[in-house]
């Protein structure tokens, strides 16, 4: 779905695909028919977004076969779904993150991704973001190992302006701090990602990381706005029940964070279902196309009540 801020920038919201997982093309077309759609009516809407997460054998197909490609965006179209932005861990399932950034395959996986993206991006939106991984496992990671890794963001953030000149779509990708890995908080990101590109490498914010005391949530904002940084997606945002971690506490101020970064144009914010895989598929698909409507249904109204207003 899409709001707009008072300000102008475009806000897409959308809920992880990777839910329901699929390791081909016919198996991620036939999910997206058998839940998207119904979330979509279920919410009243014509057209709804979904971040997609692609195995890295499906983006290998889709980048060799461009009619499979130009399949992919006709079926999202006909069903009235968009998407802006890719899961982009990259193993064999959403929950391996693969392989770090120090080797190749990484690098092969998110440019395979970045353009993929790119081609899948509604005419009308410029804006398109990547969640990756924190760089690597902080226990695994010599010196050494963090010059390589260097060496291959700069390689991406060139790639990415390559994209830029020839497609006119920015395409960003996100870092997500996580306790253990190299990035750890939004500075160490800054620090590490920040200075390559900020136009096109940036950070990805985790909701439930914030809310539940990893981060200072006030100062780390601060740090992302003041360095001009841009929070390339928030996600991780859903509805916690009574006596959990309240991730709606932090989402107006990390909106602010994301208007507030070097590239303005849109925001991206994604609703985290992993939470509600077993629940959700234990009951049967009718009752995951509950879940996931209530949880869109929520993110909307806290968005509005913010002041954004629904847009077409």
């Amino acid at each position: 779905m899409r709001l707009r801020h008072d300000d102008g920038t475009l806000v897409h919201l959308a809920y992880n695909a990777g839910v329901h997982p699929a390791e081909d093309l016919e198996n991620l077309i036939a999910h997206l028919t058998r839940y998207a759609v119904p979330v979509r009516k279920r919410l009243g809407v014509e057209r709804m977004g979904v971040g997609l997460w692609l195995s890295p054998a499906v983006a290998d197909h889709l980048t060799a076969d461009r009619i499979e490609l130009v399949r992919l965006r006709r079926s999202l179209e006909e069903r009235g779904l968009e998407v802006v932005s890719l899961n982009g861990t990259g193993g064999r399932n959403q929950d391996v993150p693969g392989p770090d950034w120090a080797k190749p395959e990484r690098y092969r996986y998110t440019m395979a991704l970045a353009k993929i993206l790119a081609f899948l991006l509604p005419d009308d939106v410029r804006f398109g973001s990547i969640s990756t991984i924190p760089i690597g496992w902080r226990r695994d990671w010599p010196a050494d190992l963090h010059a390589i890794a260097t060496r291959r963001l700069e390689r991406l953030a060139r790639e990415l302006r390559g994209i830029y000149s020839v497609t006119g779509k920015t395409i960003r990708v996100g870092f997500e701090p996580w306790p253990g890995c190299v990035l750890e908080t939004t500075e160490q990101a800054l620090e590490r990602v920040g200075g390559i590109d900020s136009e096109h490498l940036g950070v990805c914010l985790d909701a439930c990381h914030l809310a539940g005391g990893a981060e200072e949530p006030g100062e780390a904002l601060r740090g992302l706005a003041a360095a001009g940084a841009p929070v390339v997606k928030l996600g991780h945002v859903h509805n916690h029940g009574a006596g959990t971690l309240n991730t709606g506490a932090v989402l107006h101020d990390t909106l602010a964070a994301m208007l507030s970064g070097a590239v303005s144009g849109s925001a991206h914010i994604e609703v985290e279902t992993h939470n509600l895989a077993v629940p959700g598929r234990a009951k049967g698909p009718g009752a995951l196309v509950s879940l996931l409507a209530q949880e869109l249904d929520w993110a909307r109204t806290s968005l509005t009540g913010l002041g954004l207003q629904l847009a077409a």
